[in-house]
């Protein structure tokens, strides 16, 4: 009970100040352009906190753009770069880590560093989004819901396969045995029930090098790390999985998020943004860390809130991000069904923690993520790599010459970034 009180204490404290702060403009007249993204549960939560705005600031108009993202983040970029060279860009913006690096470098945000300092509110955030939100010792961006990587099971076939729950801090060897265990075939041999789902996204992808103390491109995202042995040992298994021990398809064009549901297959790599659906189809799952290699690390990915440097109303629209980025608002969105709240109370109420039943490991994972690569040609390292990760697990091409294929492409493509001033 008194743990309730205090954590019930502090998000009043927070929606206090954020009230505090608002109620000094609110006689202002004007018109916000506010521009995010995401589906259902993001976009209630988003009018909802316009609506808790307009309380304090009732002459203010925020019209609200929202982009699914339904064919990815350079796509979003492209959107974004265009409105500012018409001169039409939005005062807000909801972006991903995957577009910081693109938009930072070109300055099309004002630094929030003073606004953070002013607002103690914030303290409530892991320290690491905020870290990972800067750049060049400034920050742009205010952390909103973030998604990790975690592997996703369905517990009955567990239990129909006599299989006890995967530990946290399993093996990679463990995992193969598991999804040996977990893929069934029927008498011709075709499998009925994969144990596993390969990834066939950039994002998804990525703990199987950073647990095994690698990655793809180096430390500071300048250039291409893929010669590293350890990067061809990670895809190696991935494709054994596929090919020798048959326990996954071919990754293709689409996700399997649909047979997962189904009870089709076991075990799929995802972040929280599939429970709410895994909750409509009443589906029996929970979630683990990926399996270690070398390290227990895996993979984050987050959204955050920026104020571009063209908005005519840079207070208000602080304002706005400040109601954007409260306790109110992390908490719907995170027991809708979007990421993980950015801040610890919200992602500590009992309906975020009720389902999955280890729903705490999420924010429990949070020290031992790396973000995703996102370098400034974010858009062309996605597609190089896709492409070629692809066609080295249909075995299209051996994984030696598929690392040295994607190797000189990265390459060429961090060239012609450098040579624009990148």
């Amino acid at each position: 009970m008194l743990r309730k009180l205090a954590k019930y204490a502090l998000s009043a404290a927070l929606g206090l100040a954020a009230v505090s702060a608002a109620s000094a403009q609110s006689d202002e007249t004007a018109t916000l352009k506010l521009m995010s993204f995401g589906g259902e549960a993001q976009t209630t939560a988003i009018k909802n906190a316009i609506a808790r705005f307009n309380k304090n600031y009732p002459n203010v108009k925020v019209e609200l753009t929202m982009d699914p993202i339904s064919t990815g983040w350079g796509d979003y970029v492209t959107r974004v770069l265009s409105q500012f060279n018409a001169r039409n860009a939005a005062d807000v913006y909801g972006t991903a880590i995957e577009t910081f690096r693109t938009f930072e470098t070109r300055k099309l945000f004002i630094p929030l560093d003073d606004y953070i300092a002013q607002n103690p509110g914030y303290s409530d955030f892991a320290p690491s989004l905020f870290q990972q939100s800067s750049w060049e010792g400034k920050t742009y961006f205010i952390p909103i819901g973030w998604n990790n990587i975690m592997i996703n099971y369905n517990r009955t076939l567990f239990k129909d396969a006599g299989l006890d729950y995967p530990k946290p801090d399993w093996t990679w060897d463990q995992f193969r045995e598991t999804a040996k265990k977990l893929t069934k075939r029927d008498s011709a041999g075709n499998a009925v029930q994969f144990g596993y789902e390969v990834p066939n996204q950039f994002f998804f992808v990525q703990p199987w090098f950073f647990s095994n103390g690698t990655s793809i491109l180096t430390d500071d995202w300048s250039h291409s790390n893929m010669l590293d042995p350890k990067v061809a040992e990670s895809l190696q298994f991935l494709k054994d999985l596929i090919h020798v021990d048959k326990v996954s398809p071919i990754p293709g064009k689409d996700t399997m998020d649909n047979q997962f549901n189904a009870g089709q297959v076991a075990m799929i790599s995802r972040g929280h943004w599939i429970i709410e659906n895994a909750k409509r189809a009443k589906l029996d799952m929970d979630v683990t860390f990926p399996p270690q290699k070398e390290t227990g690390i895996t993979v984050i990915g987050f959204g955050g809130y920026a104020v571009s440097r063209t908005s005519e109303h840079p207070e208000l629209a602080k304002a706005l991000v400040t109601e954007l980025t409260s306790f109110e608002t992390q908490k719907e969105e995170g027991e809708g069904g979007g990421g993980v709240p950015g801040r610890k109370s919200a992602a500590d109420t009992e309906a975020f923690l009720a389902f999955p039943p280890s729903a705490a490991l999420y924010y429990q994972s949070l020290p031992n993520t790396k973000p995703v690569p996102s370098p400034a040609n974010f858009q062309e390292v996605e597609k190089i790599f896709i492409r070629n990760y692809q066609a080295m697990m249909a075995d299209e091409i051996s994984i030696a010459d598929g690392v040295k294929k994607t190797h000189e492409e990265l390459e060429a493509s961090f060239k012609r970034l450098a040579a624009k001033g990148g």
